[in-house]
């Protein structure tokens, strides 16, 4: 069980159906909104790893924006391609990436003199969360596909990705609000290790799964 509900998740798609539909009426295909969206989101991850959490914020709304207008746009257009499938799912985890070395880089900036993060423990958690959170969100990703290529379904667990973005921008909108980096560095940690339990559920439920059509 996610730990963003289904109803929740489902009224967000939408709320912005009405705009989708408008973007494909003007002839917006759902692949340039994927596009755009990455490289939307790879530049608020620039503008966090530079310590902008206020700008970065406003960048990566837009960018998450678009990652779910884009299957919308899909959906008005009568249904995707597959090679929009396959764009959509590369991006996307090209888009994570970029989200975990923001933290990363981050984390790292601590031994520059003049450091905001002064090489405690904030860039510490923020190094070392980056890179776990880095590893278990393609591990996610990647048990899901494998999954399926096996004929299964593994979508279980308690942080899908709208669950992970959803609590890193909460720490990014923290940091912004506040001046405190130690909430964002809490809150990579805290998608690190939801990640990684999902990585864990995903295995179990495969486990279980495919032993049972063994038996």
């Amino acid at each position: 069980m996610s730990i963003v509900p289904d109803r929740l998740a489902k009224s967000t798609r939408g709320g912005i159906a009405p705009v989708a539909r408008r973007l494909h009426e003007l002839g917006v295909s759902a692949n340039a909104v994927t596009v755009l969206g990455f490289l939307i989101t790879v530049a608020g991850a620039a503008l966090l790893a530079t310590g902008q959490p206020g700008a970065a914020l406003l960048v990566l709304l837009l960018g998450t924006l678009s990652d779910t207008l884009d299957g919308q746009i899909a959906r008005a257009a009568g249904g995707g391609t597959r090679f929009g499938a396959f764009l959509d799912s590369t991006l996307d985890r090209l888009s994570d990436a970029a989200l975990a070395i923001a933290a990363i880089q981050l984390g790292a900036a601590s031994s520059r003199a003049g450091s905001i993060f002064a090489g405690g423990a904030t860039a510490v958690t923020l190094f070392w969360g980056g890179l776990l959170l880095l590893v278990s969100s393609f591990l996610v990703s990647y048990i899901r596909a494998k999954a399926e290529s096996l004929g299964e379904g593994a979508t279980v667990g308690l942080a899908p990705r709208e669950a992970r973005i959803a609590i890193y921008l909460a720490g990014v909108a923290a940091w912004a609000v506040s001046g405190k980096p130690q909430l964002f560095a809490a809150a990579v940690a805290v998608v690190a290790f939801l990640a990684t339990v999902t990585v864990v559920q995903r295995i179990a439920h495969m486990a279980r799964s495919l032993n049972e059509k063994k038996g």
